[in-house]
């Protein structure tokens, strides 16, 4: 029964503390209104109201960035354990890193690669 009541008094403190600091908030924060405070706002940089274009290329570099990020995160722990895997690490290893290659050669004859 002690236990529920240690629970119980620790559910009503957190109770307690979190209704105050939402009262505290209400009662102590500024309420004038401030236009540069609900303006659009992005990246640095204001919003504006037309479309506009953005080159797709953008978007293939940043993949191709976490593809190749994914494949250092991959290779740390085959790294650390190197010894411990033997022959069977060397060869699963070997045959990722030539998909991956593979890969990198395909997008570079795809043209994936070149910023014109």
């Amino acid at each position: 029964m002690t236990n529920w009541l240690i629970a119980f008094v620790a559910f009503l403190l957190l109770f307690l503390i979190f209704a105050g600091m939402v009262i505290a908030a209400r009662y102590l924060a500024p309420h004038e209104y401030d236009k540069e405070k609900y303006d659009l706002y992005e990246c640095g940089a204001p919003m504006v109201n037309e479309f506009r274009y953005f080159n797709v290329r953008f978007y293939i570099i940043a993949i191709m960035f976490t593809l190749f990020d994914i494949e250092a995160i991959f290779m740390y722990p085959w790294a650390v354990y190197f010894k411990e895997l033997g022959i069977l690490g060397v060869i699963e290893m070997g045959l990722f890193i030539i998909m991956v290659f593979v890969g990198w050669i395909y997008a570079y004859k795809k043209g994936a690669l070149v910023w014109e």
